[in-house]
């Protein structure tokens, strides 16, 4: 059996693509759990943010999570606590994104 050309290639752009989400939301990651410990680097969260919307899009929850993060960054940048709470809330915007919803699941759900 022969794959056609075309096939091989959206197969391809697909696995690129897969690859590209899953760089950006362990870049997010990493970004949060730098807030977690009060050690954000501005350069790093600019590149993610940038690879976050150029992945996901302007309208994806990740995206609009970035953003949120950048916004606000000046003012939790003043207080630890805030910082860290505005990682958790990127840590969960990730794992949401990512792990399926519990709902579905025969072996919690029967």
């Amino acid at each position: 059996m022969h794959a056609h050309p075309r096939d091989l290639k959206s197969n391809t752009a697909a696995r690129l693509m897969s690859v590209a989400a899953i760089r950006a939301r362990l870049s997010m990651l990493a970004v949060a759990y730098a807030a977690r410990i009060g050690a954000v680097n501005m350069n790093d969260v600019l590149a993610t943010a940038s690879a976050v919307v150029a992945v996901f899009g302007e309208d994806h929850d990740l995206s609009r999570e970035m953003r949120s993060f950048v916004d606000s960054l000046p003012e939790l940048r003043r207080h630890v606590p805030d910082l860290a709470a505005a990682g958790d809330r990127l840590i969960r915007a990730v794992e949401r994104t990512t792990w399926p919803d519990d709902a579905g699941r025969a072996d919690i759900h029967g």
